[in-house]
């Protein structure tokens, strides 16, 4: 027979009151005990899920400004060989695009607004691209899942 910690195991030791309240609390006493336990493993999974998720979506905006950085110094690099009048004119931007690139967080903080800044960053890229007229689409975007 199942025990609750909040009912006594020799009920002969109690006063006939407190069987009774037993009785009518019982109902509340369990609920408790059902919300304890599931709080406590609930916490430990959410914690764990929680990880994984945060791992996840950090690889995903990790690997989307590392391509923005990478379209961005190949830019830069076109300039210095070419010295193309496009690039020159608009070379402010891409100093800027990198700048907030390279100093986008590496470690989360509760500070910092990240997906603001990724946005920020996503905005000012497509406006280089469209400087440039050249396709913005990020080729991994249909594996992001937020």
């Amino acid at each position: 027979m199942y025990q609750s910690k909040y009912f006594a195991a020799d009920a002969q030791d109690k006063d006939i009151n407190d069987i009774f309240s037993d009785l009518l609390l019982s109902e509340e006493h369990l609920s408790k005990e059902g919300y304890d336990e599931g709080y406590t493993k609930g916490a430990s999974e959410g914690n764990i899920e929680g990880y994984h998720l945060g791992y996840h979506r950090g690889a995903e905006i990790g690997a989307e400004l590392g391509y923005y950085c990478g379209v961005v110094e190949n830019l830069l690099m076109l300039h210095k060989e070419n010295a193309d009048p496009r690039i020159e004119k608009n070379k402010k931007h891409l100093e800027t695009l990198k700048t907030l690139i390279e100093s986008f967080p590496k470690h989360n903080s509760e500070e910092v607004d990240i997906l603001a800044l990724a946005d920020n960053i996503r905005t000012l890229f497509k406006k280089v691209c469209a400087l440039f007229k050249i396709d913005a689409a990020y080729p991994e975007a249909d594996k992001l899942s937020f």
